[in-house]
């Protein structure tokens, strides 16, 4: 979380700097340019959250196929590993504080109704990032002077914070589905060993 922080810190000084350098839209009012930075900015997470709430309000067996989004073919697998994401995604931070419900570990893989939660959890965080992406180009709307023509903003602050919020809320979706294809290996061995064990206790 911490270097996410630092990331949205440094990206919103980037943000209001160049438009103070390079923007002459408010020259003689170079302050507003932080207002709008931090104004997009915090829209940005309110939509995020917006996101999240709207898709944890939706059933749960929406989420218990193995098919669409939630589903890891083979490229794509390869592509996560071309990536490296092994190597970066506990740098990502996992908001299971949120939900009750920890993505960053495997405690109990031995436990399958543990597992088919943390599938499902993943499900759910998945579907969040994903539309969370399309959901933050909604902010390049909020700038209603752009409609008259007598605004750049939209461009200047407002497409920039969408696009690094897109690429943060990506990574976690990336981490998850990168995990899915291994735990539903789990959920299905754990799965077979429960049906000899009930095979073996008729005998």
């Amino acid at each position: 979380m911490i270097l996410y922080s630092i990331v949205i810190f440094i990206c919103m000084i980037l943000i209001s700097g160049l438009n103070m350098i390079f923007n002459p839209m408010y020259s003689d009012r170079i302050w507003m340019y932080i207002i709008f930075t931090i104004a997009f900015s915090l829209t940005a997470v309110l939509l995020d959250g917006l996101i999240a709430f709207l898709i944890r309000m939706m059933p749960e067996k929406w989420f218990h196929k193995n098919k669409g989004m939630f589903k890891t073919g083979e490229k794509e697998l390869k592509f996560y590993e071309f990536l490296k994401v092994k190597k970066w995604k506990d740098y990502v931070p996992e908001l299971g504080c949120f939900t009750g419900f920890h993505k960053d570990r495997l405690i109990n893989p031995f436990d399958n109704k543990y597992i088919w939660r943390f599938i499902i959890e993943s499900r759910y965080g998945v579907a969040i990032h994903i539309w969370s992406v399309p959901a933050s180009f909604l902010l390049i709307l909020l700038d209603w002077k752009m409609y008259s023509g007598n605004s750049n903003i939209w461009l200047t602050i407002a497409l920039p914070v969408a696009i690094i919020n897109a690429i943060l809320i990506l990574l976690p979706a990336f981490i998850l589905k990168y995990n899915l294809p291994r735990l539903m290996r789990i959920y299905e061995k754990n799965a077979l060993a429960e049906e000899k064990r009930k095979q073996e206790n008729k005998d």
